[in-house]
């Protein structure tokens, strides 16, 4: 498993910041006037709404109730995800006078294209593929933080500037990144693990013992969710970093320079596959049983005691205090960091995050994304009572977390030596969001098959990129 390579480890938060640089510098011509549209289209909207011409809201830091008026938000958030972002809304309201409705779209990335062509998108959505996010920037239907007259001391106070060079498309700030997550972490459950007699691995190779373990001891090791078929590039995503290193994974996703039939991807697939088999006995249900089975679902299935692993990102703790609420975070169940496999690289942290992006120019737009930026809104969200976030704001601190495994989260994050933003999310959609979903599913069926998987993706990043 293990691949000599003497490439030096990246600074902290740099790896995602040279992915979206390689998008933009990747998506053809950049016409920032482009944006005109939804401005004009937005002056009418705020003559609509009942509010003022914006210059009230300014400082962003608690708001001004004389604004009023009302704004729609869309994220693809529910359960307790939804449960503490309408804290926050509520918080907003508060503060503003704005009235706020939440729609929440699991489906986002179809829904929210749809309203787009129909005229009527939500005011803000809160969205997690930075890849389309530049896709509606070069159709010209988003506006710029500058236009929207967002307050930049703000942000520049509470956000490091690679923080915010994630949300920059086209030379403009037009979003910004108000909810982060390590998808590097494992589910296991610490009274299992002492039973077996294992300690959390700091290796794959460990990782993979433990699984043969399980399976000698007649137990099932892994529950996966892959009907949700980004379950399983996050899977691929954490190992392809481990193998060839944070370069090659933006040359992967990003840029294409590196092609889905490269032997670094190869030589993934083939972990990947030593993890997995034989699949019937190492994942609960085998190919069938996985790919018919929700990432909820499947969290649940190690929780009842049906497996012992589950892989998946931190944000799988809600989940669990929402459906499991007799057991205890911490010690009934817990993580560890997705183990290393080439030292060179040590154990990169793979994340996602969202971005707020404006369709629509109106005070009440400019006001949210304000709120949104302060130390004020983002305690409410650490501290909410249900779906609390970290957040990349430094006014906010891992210590504000009720949940010590969010905390943990926060703290891993804070600490990575690197972060690469998800490639799948970053990637066209039609590679991150189709191609990869449907052949990483393929391959869970036939794992001896990994050629022909990785020649059907490839195919559809050829005509994408």
């Amino acid at each position: 498993m293990k691949r000599e390579n003497n490439m030096k480890r990246l600074m902290r938060w740099l790896v995602p910041l040279l992915a979206l640089s390689l998008i933009a510098a990747a998506c053809g011509d950049d016409d920032d006037s482009d944006t005109s549209a939804p401005s004009e289209q937005s002056d009418s909207d705020s003559s609509d709404s009942g509010g003022s011409d914006g210059d009230d809201s300014s400082d962003g830091e608690s708001g001004d109730s004389s604004i009023g008026g009302s704004i729609e938000i869309m994220s693809n958030w529910g359960g307790p995800e939804q449960v503490g972002f309408e804290e926050v809304l509520a918080a907003f309201t508060k503060a503003t006078g704005i009235e706020a409705t939440y729609v929440s779209e699991r489906d986002q990335e179809t829904v929210l294209p749809t309203r787009i062509a129909g005229g009527s998108p939500p005011d803000v959505s809160i969205f997690s593929r930075p890849g389309q996010v530049q896709q509606f920037v070069d159709d010209g239907v988003l506006v710029s933080y500058a236009d929207l007259g967002v307050d930049m001391s703000l942000l520049e106070n509470h956000y490091s500037q690679s923080v915010l060079d994630l949300g920059t498309f086209n030379g403009e700030l037009y979003g910004l990144l108000t909810a982060v997550n390590s998808k590097s972490t494992f589910w296991y459950k610490p009274a299992s693990f002492s039973a077996q007699g294992f300690e959390e691995p700091s290796t794959v190779d460990e990782l993979d013992a433990i699984i043969e373990g399980y399976v000698d001891a007649g137990l099932t090791p892994l529950a996966i969710g892959a009907l949700d078929g980004w379950t399983l590039t996050d899977w691929f995503e954490n190992l392809y970093v481990r193998v060839a290193g944070p370069e090659n994974y933006n040359k992967l996703f990003v840029t294409h320079e590196i092609e889905w039939t490269d032997p670094t991807v190869v030589e993934t697939m083939e972990i990947f596959a030593d993890l997995l088999t034989p699949v019937d006995d190492v994942v609960l249900g085998g190919a069938a049983g996985a790919n018919s089975t929700a990432f909820i679902d499947a969290f649940d299935q190690v929780l009842n005691d049906d497996a012992e692993i589950y892989y998946e990102g931190g944000f799988m703790g809600n989940f669990a205090r929402e459906n499991f609420p007799d057991l205890v975070g911490g010690e009934d169940y817990t993580f560890f960091p997705f183990p290393e496999i080439d030292p060179a690289f040590g154990a990169p942290v793979v994340g996602g995050g969202s971005f707020a992006i404006a369709f629509n120019n109106t005070p009440q737009v400019k006001a949210f994304i304000e709120f949104l930026a302060s130390p004020e809104a983002n305690e409410v969200w650490a501290t909410t009572s249900e779906g609390a976030r970290i957040n990349p704001n430094s006014g906010v601190g891992a210590d504000l977390f009720a949940d010590p495994l969010t905390g943990l989260e926060a703290a891993a994050i804070l600490a990575a030596d690197v972060f690469v933003f998800d490639g799948s999310d970053l990637a066209p959609s039609a590679v991150g969001g189709d191609a990869m979903f449907t052949g990483l599913q393929m391959f869970l069926e036939n794992p001896d098959d990994i050629n022909g998987v990785l020649e059907f993706i490839e195919a559809a990043a050829d005509a994408a990129y």
